[in-house]
């Protein structure tokens, strides 16, 4: 085999060139396809983040109408346990006494 030194000095940098161009296209598909994914992760973490926060403002205002209806139920429950009131009248000593009515006495309505 006689391959002249000129040959290899010319086919040596088309073999790189060849080569290198072949490892960029194929290692530039992979970056993008790469980047591409994480552009998509990136977008589904801030949906999960929305979602996340939207979810913790519902919990908290379930929380507080929660609270709201113990607290109602709370007071509902102690005012209905709770032993009745009884309200007594003081009659005043300056006001007269009221008029009273005649004791009830049994009538004969039969005709004689």
């Amino acid at each position: 085999m006689n391959i002249e030194i000129w040959m290899m000095v010319l086919a040596v940098p088309v073999a790189m060139a060849a080569t290198w161009m072949l490892c960029r296209w194929f290692y530039m598909r992979r970056i993008k396809d790469g980047q591409r994914r994480l552009s998509m992760l990136d977008g589904t973490y801030q949906a999960t983040l929305k979602l996340q926060a939207q979810a913790r403002r519902q919990v908290e205002e379930l929380q507080r109408v929660v609270a709201e209806y113990r607290r109602r139920l709370t007071t509902a429950e102690l005012t209905r346990r709770a032993p009745p009131v009884v309200k007594v009248m003081v009659p005043d000593p300056d006001l007269p006494d009221p008029p009273r009515k005649a004791p009830v006495t049994w009538a004969d309505t039969q005709p004689l």
